[in-house]
């Protein structure tokens, strides 16, 4: 997957993450998993078409999912992930990626996304046929937020 691909989808995480989730974001390193890759806790997928095809996933643990949810609900608490925390994640999940494409649209790659899909368990996998995921670990204080990204281009 190319860098230009992956840039918009990491600077989109960061600002979301300061300016909705108040939190900081620190990089970890890169890494390429094969399909089916094991979830987290909570586990957002949000599908990309148009001239990209595949999947972002938000993956983090139920904690960080619940301190997420509270900051992007203005520090309302969130003991447990209940209907709103979860919408809060999802919601969470399509700005990021919505927001990723609109940079990519910016450079004539045009594409939408799909409604987020949010699945909870500690046994979650999940699977893009035929991709290999991009993962973007990246290292909060609210906790760790793994995004997997599969992509391939329409036309490929």
């Amino acid at each position: 997957m190319k860098a230009d691909l992956i840039n918009p989808f990491l600077a989109a995480a960061f600002d979301i993450l300061e300016r909705m989730g108040k939190t900081r974001a620190a990089r970890g390193q890169l890494s390429l998993a094969s399909s089916p890759v094991r979830g987290d806790e909570v586990n957002v997928a949000v599908g990309v078409t148009g001239d990209l095809l595949g999947q972002v996933i938000f993956c983090m643990a139920e904690r960080t999912a619940t301190q997420l949810a509270s900051n992007m609900l203005m520090g309302l608490p969130v003991i447990a992930l209940d209907e709103l925390a979860k919408s809060a994640v999802s919601e969470f999940s399509n700005m990021v990626t919505g927001n990723a494409v609109g940079e990519l649209g910016n450079r004539d790659i045009i594409c939408s996304v799909t409604p987020p899909a949010i699945f909870v368990g500690k046994e979650v996998t999940v699977s893009a046929k035929d991709l290999s995921f991009l993962v973007i670990p990246l290292q909060t204080e609210l906790g760790d937020v793994k995004i997997y990204i599969a992509l391939r281009e329409a036309n490929g």
